[in-house]
């Protein structure tokens, strides 16, 4: 586990500008062809990638096949249905492979930075048009790799293997204005807990710790979230689930929100979903201040994403 301090310490040591390539400051100590190859490897695995979701607005209408979270009875405040993000290309990209010869081992940590824009549409008439308010986030995630012998080099001669991964945070770039967080996620699947993080940095063994699902499996996503902000908003907070493999017809990214669950002793949100393809993906748990949905150009869009790594395999292939 990397932990919050030690990530720190590693991205503290990482600078440089690029429009949208990898970063023009440090690298790490890897050799160019390592690091070309742990990288091919990381964009193969589908847990690494700069974006989850769809690019730009959304209607978050009912999808086929899916139940929505019900409206809160005494809510003020309600998300509107057309919304979404334009991060556009990363303004800098920092990418340090870390090779420890000695041990065998690799450790990657990305840093994306985005200046974009948060696109809603809060107007109650029938036309969209959304209006937009600035955005600027950065993307966090890490990897370790570990190098085999020759004689277990993959069909491409490669001997890296991805053994580590964390889940992947969205933070407000600034921070004085992380006021809303993420502090824990859970993922059940068929009513047996897979999966808990309360740090995003943490990282997940490949093979023991991702949640591996198969087809027409029931996954409940738990998320429990703090907001420092005080707007006199009812509720304070949304959340939202963006799903990849979630829908009869095909692999598409949906939007659904998370229903809000009080009892007596704490506030979680909660969705339950069933995997419907093959393949691997992240669970992006959204949280978003409320504030944010009730103007339309004010400097208020604060959020906190952790995306969640999974894969779904055939049951054969289950074990």
């Amino acid at each position: 586990m990397i932990g919050k301090r030690a990530a720190a310490l590693i991205l503290a040591g990482t600078f440089g500008l690029t429009a949208c390539a990898d970063s023009l400051g440090p690298e790490g100590n890897a050799s160019q062809e390592d690091r070309e190859e742990i990288l091919s490897l990381l964009d193969e695995s589908g847990f690494f990638a700069d974006e989850f979701g769809i690019d730009g607005v959304y209607d978050g209408g009912q999808d086929p096949g899916l139940m929505l979270a019900p409206a809160e009875e005494q809510a003020e405040v309600t998300a509107p249905r057309v919304w979404g993000r334009r991060r556009g290309l990363p303004v800098r990209r920092l990418v340090t492979v870390d090779v420890d010869a000695q041990a065998g081992t690799a450790l990657v940590s990305k840093e994306v930075f985005f200046e974009g824009k948060f696109l809603a549409d809060i107007t109650q008439d029938e036309q969209m048009n959304p209006t937009e308010k600035p955005l600027e986030e950065k993307l966090v995630q890490y990897a370790t790799f570990r190098r085999v012998p020759v004689e277990a080099a993959d069909s491409q001669g490669r001997r890296w293997r991805l053994v580590e991964i964390s889940a992947a945070e969205w933070v407000m770039t600034v921070d004085s204005l992380r006021t809303v967080a993420i502090t824990k996620v859970t993922v059940s699947v068929n009513g047996v807990l897979q999966l808990e993080i309360t740090d995003p940095s943490e990282m997940l063994d490949v093979e023991g710790r991702i949640p591996t699902l198969n087809p027409e499996d029931e996954v409940t996503v738990r998320a429990w979230v703090e907001n420092g902000l005080d707007n006199g908003n009812e509720p304070d907070t949304f959340v939202f689930l963006h799903l990849f493999h979630a829908t009869p017809i095909s692999r598409a990214w949906i939007r659904l929100p998370m229903e809000r669950v009080v009892t007596d002793i704490e506030t979680y949100y909660q969705l339950t979903w069933h995997a419907r393809h093959t393949g691997r993906a992240r669970i992006a748990v959204d949280v978003i201040d409320a504030q944010t949905f009730t103007t339309e150009t004010e400097d208020d869009y604060r959020a906190n994403i952790w995306g969640v790594p999974y894969r779904i395999v055939p049951v054969e292939e289950a074990s």
